[in-house]
Parts: C-alpha cells; sequence; structure tokens
C-alpha cells in the first residue's frame, strides 16, 4: 500500500498546532506526589494535561482509559501483539527570563515556544498524529498500536511503574519520541545522589541553588551577614562584571541576599550550561571565612562535569565519558543537602561511583546516598527494528550517512522490551530542552509525524 506520509500530515497542520497549542498552555509541572490524592498523585496540572490527551483521543474516536491518574493509553487496534510507545506529559520547571511566556506557545519565526514544546509534549502529539493518519486512511495491520501516557517521566518514573503494574504486557517493538534522530541504540545509565552534611557557620546563613536534579542550575542565591552590607554589595557587584555575569542584590533585616544567574541546560550535557552553584562559590571563596561546604564545592565541584576531582571519571569508547551534574543545593543553620545527577556509561555502575564518592569526601562531616539507578540501556545497532526505523528517517531525509547513535539522557526506552528513542529533535539544529525559551521547529515537527507514521506502518504492517 503506497501512502505519501508527508502529504498527510501536510493536510492536518493546522488540527496539529490547534491540539499542541492547547497542551503547552497546560502547566504540568510537578507539585508534589499525594497517592491520596484522588484522579490527581502528581497535582492538578499533570492530571489536566493527561484528560486533555485522552479527550483528544475519545474525540478521534480510540480506545482510551484513564489508569487513576498515574498514567493512560491510547489503543488503535484489537490484535494480540502490539507497538508500543510511551510519552509524557510532565515537564521540568520553566525556570527563569524566558523570551515568550513558559506556557504561552507562542509562534515566532517558524518556532512554537513553550516548557514541553520539545520534551515531550510536542512528541507526544507528533506519535499521536502518527496514529491518527494510520486510523483515518483506514490502514490494515497485524499489529495494534498503543500510546502509553506518563505523567512522571522527570521525576521518579511512579506513573509508569503504576501503569505496568496493572498492565504488564510487553510490544514486540516501538519507539520512544523523546530523544534525537536519527536513533537512539544506547544510553548511559543515570544515578541521582543526595549529599547531606553540616558544616561549620560562617557569614553565609542560606543558599538556595537550582529546581532538579536533571537540570544545570540557572540560578543561586545566598543570604550573607556581614560588618559591612554596602561594601559586600559593593565586592558582588564587582565580582558579576568580571565574571561577565548577570546577577542582583537586596538588603533584607541587617543581611544582604546576592543572587548570581547561570545557564541552565539538561543534566545529561552539564557542560552546555554555566552552573549557578559554581559561580556563586567561585564569589564566597573569596569573600567569606573558609568552611567545609566552601572547601567541597570549590575544590570538588567547580568547573568539573566529569567526576574528574571527585574520583570516579570514567570514559568507553562506544557510550563515551561519564558526566556529573550538581543540580541542586540548599544549606541553613550549619547543614546542607545537594543532589548528583551522573550519567555513567559502559565498564562502571552506580554503585562504584557511590563508593568512590563517598571515599573522596570521608574526611568531611557528610552522608552519600545512592537514591536512585537506571541501568544503562544497549540495543543491537544491526536489530531488525534499528533497521527498519533507520531506513525510514532516511528515506524522509535523504541523509544516507546517518548512523544510529548513544545518549547520556534517559528515556522511556528502559521502561519496556523491544524499543528504541527515536527523535524528534534533528542533531543539526539546537535544541533548548531544560532551558529558558525552549521551541520546536515547526517544519522539523511536521517532517517527524511523516516519520513516525511510516515507521509506525512498516513496524504494524
Amino acid at each position: 500500500m503506497e501512502i505519501d506520509f508527508k502529504k498527510e500530515v501536510e493536510s492536518r497542520k493546522d488540527a496539529i498546532i490547534n491540539d499542541l497549542v492547547g497542551l503547552i498552555k497546560i502547566n504540568s509541572e510537578l507539585t508534589s506526589f499525594d497517592p491520596n490524592r484522588k484522579d490527581a498523585p502528581f497535582g492538578e496540572g499533570i492530571r489536566d494535561s493527561l484528560l486533555y490527551m485522552l479527550d483528544i483521543a475519545k474525540r478521534d474516536g480510540f480506545e482510551v482509559l484513564n489508569v487513576d491518574g498515574y498514567a493512560g493509553h491510547i489503543i488503535y487496534g484489537n490484535q494480540n501483539d502490539f507497538v508500543g510507545s510511551i510519552g509524557h506529559l510532565d515537564v521540568v520547571p520553566a525556570g527563569n527570563n524566558w523570551t515568550f511566556p513558559p506556557y504561552g506557545a507562542i509562534i515566532n519565526n517558524n518556532r512554537m515556544y513553550g516548557r514541553g514544546t520539545e520534551d515531550d509534549k510536542g512528541p507526544t502529539i507528533a506519535f499521536y498524529y502518527a496514529m491518527k493518519i494510520l486510523k483515518d486512511l483506514k490502514v490494515p495491520l497485524t499489529k495494534r498500536i498503543k500510546l502509553i501516557l506518563a505523567t512522571d517521566e522527570e521525576t521518579g518514573w511512579r506513573g509508569v511503574e503504576y501503569y505496568f503494574k496493572k498492565f504488564p504486557e510487553k510490544p514486540v517493538s516501538g519507539f520512544i519520541p523523546d530523544a534525537d534522530f536519527p536513533l537512539i541504540y544506547a544510553e548511559k545509565g543515570i544515578a541521582n545522589i543526595k549529599i547531606k552534611g553540616t558544616c561549620r557557620e560562617n557569614e553565609v546563613k542560606k543558599i538556595e541553588a537550582g529546581f532538579r536534579s536533571n537540570m544545570v542550575p540557572d540560578f543561586c542565591e545566598a543570604t550573607l551577614k556581614v560588618a559591612n552590607l554596602l561594601v559586600m554589595k559593593q565586592e558582588f557587584e564587582q565580582f558579576l562584571t568580571k565574571s561577565s555575569s548577570q546577577g542582583s542584590t537586596r538588603i533584607e533585616n541587617d543581611q544582604i541576599i546576592v543572587r548570581i544567574n547561570g545557564k541552565s541546560a539538561h543534566g545529561s550535557t552539564p557542560e552546555l550550561g554555566i552552573n549557578a552553584i559554581w559561580l556563586m562559590f567561585e564569589f564566597l571563596r573569596k569573600v567569606t571565612t573558609e568552611n567545609e561546604l566552601v572547601e567541597i564545592i570549590s575544590k570538588y565541584f567547580s568547573g568539573d562535569t566529569k567526576g574528574i576531582k571527585l574520583g570516579f571519571s570514567h570514559t568507553d569508547k562506544e557510550m563515551g565519558d561519564l558526566t556529573n551534574n550538581l543540580g541542586t543545593l540548599f544549606y541553613q543553620d550549619g547543614k546542607y543537602e545537594m543532589d548528583l545527577n551522573i550519567r555513567y556509561p559502559k565498564g562502571i555502575t552506580a554503585n562504584i561511583i557511590t563508593n568512590k564518592l563517598a571515599k573522596t569526601l570521608e574526611k568531611f562531616d557528610l552522608q552519600v546516598e545512592l537514591e536512585r539507578d537506571q541501568p544503562l540501556l544497549y540495543v543491537d545497532p544491526n536489530s531488525d527494528l534499528v533497521q527498519k526505523l533507520m531506513s525510514v528517517y532516511v528515506k524522509h531525509t535523504n541523509d544516507k550517512k546517518a548512523k544510529p547513535i548513544v545518549i547520556g539522557g534517559g528515556t522511556f526506552a528502559r521502561a519496556m522490551p523491544n524499543v528504541v528513542a527515536f527523535g524528534p529533535h534533528f542533531l543539526d539544529k539546537e535544541s533548548f530542552i531544560h532551558q529558558k525559551d525552549e521551541f520546536i521547529d515547526l517544519d522539523d515537527f511536521f517532517k517527524a509525524i511523516a516519520i513516525y507514521a511510516e515507521s509506525l506502518y512498516e513496524l504494524s504492517k
């Protein structure tokens, strides 16, 4: 059966944009997790996004199910074997200093701006419309297609864990629309490590930095109690100028609060951001008396995204370097907590990393805890699944030199077998995932839908 998938997408552009705008306008940041909050365990915004997607699918005649607000699914067909995918509707916090409102879904210069446009509401809509094209055309299939709607990808994966306890069936193949083209055949392991400790108090009374461990922190704010507030204000302003940084000061209750801005980036690529914690502690090291926290950050973290100073750096020839992101820090009353997000390749484990970290910092009064570990993913790049998807990608892009790749990001390809991550981001284009001014290029978006539709056809025909 010959289908012009590009033409099918073209004829639906207005409907696609309209549905995407409505989804982006819903603020679906995690508020809190409360299993006793009926149908909204992750908060009202995430619930509303889930209901929005299910309502769209009901409108279009799909079989849908809301699984207690933890997840949902959209199904086309009734065959036993199925082609599966997972898209997530939660987003990381918007952060600061956007050019356009983060939940405005503003279109400018052929880009739609908004948190979730590329991670992962836009891609979820893309997969949905790929399903819809096949349904609209009444294409005969030998496998049903299932899109699982997840709600907790950016924090704990509790939504999909709940879903698979109720629906443990496994797909025969599939792909996750939450990464890069041409295709991801391997993903680094992800370790979330928390460090808690105490230190001598000095002029620093409070520090707050970062939103999530998997984001490079774009701000760090410190409250200082010093003899001469105006002198400190002047020193901080001079530091901002010298370091070419942005920031602010304010005086409250005989204390000065200094704030410095960094540049956010995805936790898997911390080298692409500017860690505001590093900047703040460079300043604190110069203007305050030494304490353990200043020593720890300055000596073991600042300027290092590979864990070299902490003793657990590692490189694999195929999967690349380990990366370490110091994502959050909170300090008050001589107690501190910080969260690390570490992406590790083959040849090292989360337990080895944790033990090496604890050994390096053993002289300090602190505890190191491995909070979560997602082991790495590896799919044979010569497998039938990879080869089919790659052939569709090459057909639509004419990129005959394309090769499947490895990433440090973690996708839901780890959540169920027989799937890989596949688009929608094209590697030659800039990306602002987990940063301010996140956007999706609309031409690339529509191309991805055509690729997804033909890929679903090839996998399920």
